[in-house]
């Protein structure tokens, strides 16, 4: 027979009693208060539940009443365990190593092996979905952006020159520009081929700096970037579902994929991605690459500077890397 020296606390009372736990080898006990030597409660072990072991912490006995008892011997356990939780439960290091694994696989999962699997799958998302998203995403995107000022012929004509270009280059022209109107000069892709230019885009370059552009911006559908990240949205999405037990809302976060496309940034490699895009077919258009690169240097210099949340450079790579690499294309 075991006997276990600790405290007895009652269940709704603040009541703390030190006590002595008689626990037998057939897993009867009992507990008798060591001041007043009455039995408290009687039992058997596998009636209990044990509490939460943790290294260094005594681990609780609770009982169907509700009371529970606490052993003065931090080490001692109830119930066998298997070899490989003994060993983590009185290695400090090693249950602290596992805590910080869980956050470890997280960034991993997030930042690795999503965005790999959605390079992977992109290329075999229906077209029917990019068109739905698309169609979704300028819609909602509307609602925030202004009509363009430009006028008519001028978007005709930048349309005109575009196509000329895009047929010159051997890009099948699957794409449909878009004016609008905002605070700072931008253009983004959606993932149905829709690119949307910025009337403050149109007006603070030549218009072979923003045909250059454009190659840029069809690029990332070309790419199918937009799909890659509605593919990764999607992953993460299920995995926190999955996570928290809530698979509902799957298909707004699909949708609203497209329209954070406007707003947020593709990642560095898919913005490297689409410069080179644009500087193999603006070599294949008969024009300068360096086109790119001017582009890139008529842009306001920081975020501060426009003020905007959409601040072009803002979820772009480092304008000087890019331009740089940009020039080096030409040479």
């Amino acid at each position: 027979m075991q006997r276990i020296t600790g405290k007895y606390c009652m269940a709704g009372r603040s009541d703390i009693r030190p006590a002595i736990l008689l626990l037998r080898d057939d897993g009867s006990l009992r507990v008798l208060a060591t001041d007043f030597d009455y039995e408290l409660t009687s039992t058997t072990l596998k009636e209990c539940r044990q509490g939460d072991v943790l290294p260094g912490i005594p681990v609780e006995l609770h009982f169907d009443s509700g009371d529970y008892f606490i052993p003065e011997d931090p080490d001692l356990r109830w119930t066998p365990r298997s070899g490989f939780l003994a060993y983590l439960e009185s290695h400090m290091v090693m249950v602290l190593a596992a805590a910080l694994m869980v956050p470890l696989s997280f960034w991993l999962v997030f930042t690795q092996v999503i965005p790999a699997g959605a390079k992977a799958t992109a290329p075999l998302v229906p077209q029917e979905v990019l068109n739905r998203v698309g169609r979704s995403s300028m819609k909602t995107l509307d609602y925030s952006l202004e009509p363009s000022r430009l006028a008519q012929y001028e978007q005709a004509s930048i349309i005109k020159d575009w196509n000329k270009a895009a047929e010159k280059a051997g890009l099948d022209n699957d794409y449909r520009i878009l004016f609008r109107s905002a605070i700072a000069p931008n253009a983004f892709a959606l993932p149905d081929g829709t690119i949307v230019v910025f009337d403050e885009l149109v007006n603070i370059l030549s218009r072979d700096e923003l045909i250059a552009v454009l190659f840029h911006e069809a690029g990332h559908v070309d790419r199918r970037h937009g799909a890659q990240m509605m593919v990764q949205a999607s992953a993460g999405a299920i995995v926190y579902g999955l996570l928290l037990g809530d698979l509902e809302g799957l298909s707004e976060v699909v949708l609203g994929t497209g329209i954070s496309l406007g707003e947020n940034a593709f990642s560095r490699t898919m913005e490297t991605d689409a410069d080179d895009f644009a500087v193999e077919h603006l070599k294949a258009a008969g024009m300068s690459p360096d086109l790119l690169a001017s582009a890139l240097n008529s842009l306001p210099g920081s975020q501060r500077e426009t003020n905007s949340w959409r601040e072009y450079l803002s979820t772009h790579p480092e304008r000087k890397t890019r331009t740089e690499r940009i020039e080096s294309a030409s040479d």
